[in-house]
């Protein structure tokens, strides 16, 4: 479960989460039930650009960084380089549901570079 904060009008956002499961590398030459990460705690900040503004919808990019508790078979780094593109829908001024894709990796800094994915719907309050 994530908990972000975003700052400044969604121009900077800082979080954290928790991965609670084994993550399982399905790629040829590893076994079926090899384990490419295990939980994890993982922590973000990054810089969002609001790149459309329709009504009620909202399309963001961002880029930082991110850090996680371990390295693994997904990333031979703690520290990386974390992406994000992110549509938002606000019904009113309080209220506002967010439906982002995220990317972390090293950025072939050091091998293994397969990275992380996290599609994510959030639900937030103004």
């Amino acid at each position: 479960m994530p908990i972000l904060l975003e700052i400044d009008r969604s121009r900077w956002e800082i979080g954290a989460y928790r991965l609670l499961t084994n993550q399982f590398l399905k790629e040829s030459g590893f076994p079926p039930s090899t384990i490419s990460a295990r939980p994890f705690w993982g922590f973000t900040a990054m810089h969002r650009w609001q790149v459309l503004h329709r009504a009620r919808w909202k399309l963001y990019l961002g880029f930082g960084a991110s850090y996680q508790t371990q390295a693994d078979l997904l990333d031979a780094t703690r520290w990386n380089f974390a992406y994000l593109l992110a549509l938002r829908y606000s019904p009113d001024k309080h209220f506002f549901l967010e439906f982002s894709a995220r990317h972390s990796s090293n950025a072939w800094i050091k091998l293994p570079n397969r990275g992380q994915d996290l599609l994510l719907m959030s639900i937030g309050f103004h």
